[in-house]
Parts: C-alpha cells; sequence; structure tokens
C-alpha cells in the first residue's frame, strides 16, 4: 500500500521574514569581519568565545584557510 504525499504549502510571509533573517545575520557578521585587521584576529576572537580550548590556528585549519593565509 502506498501513501501518497501531500506537498506542504509554502507560506509567503515566512519566507520573507527568513530571507531578512538571513540578510541581518550576513550583515552582522560581515560588520564583525570588517572590525578585525586580518582573519587571524576574527579566528582568535571567535575562539576565545567558544572557549573549550579551541584557538583560531584551528578554526582556520578546520576551515581550509590556512593555505591562502601562506599564500598571501
Amino acid at each position: 500500500m502506498q501513501t501518497e504525499l501531500k506537498r506542504r504549502t509554502t507560506d509567503p510571509d515566512r519566507r520573507l521574514r527568513s530571507r531578512a533573517t538571513d540578510e541581518t545575520r550576513e550583515l552582522a557578521l560581515l560588520a564583525e569581519f570588517m572590525r578585525h585587521d586580518s582573519v587571524a584576529s576574527l579566528a582568535n576572537e571567535i575562539a576565545e568565545r567558544v572557549g573549550a580550548n579551541v584557538r583560531g590556528k584551528d578554526l582556520i585549519a578546520a576551515a581550509d584557510l590556512g593555505a591562502s593565509l601562506r599564500d598571501s
């Protein structure tokens, strides 16, 4: 026996709110990035927030940014 799945109707207002929230987050991230002199500086601050023995270098390595920083 097969069950027919009904397609969910999308709420256009919800989609607009979600897009606005995403844009707000992106702008906040950009503003935070612009306050730092370098990617390493930003990574170090994020590592401090996370705690638990995380280092900025670890975040850079996990994001695979190390090679691009060495090439600069």
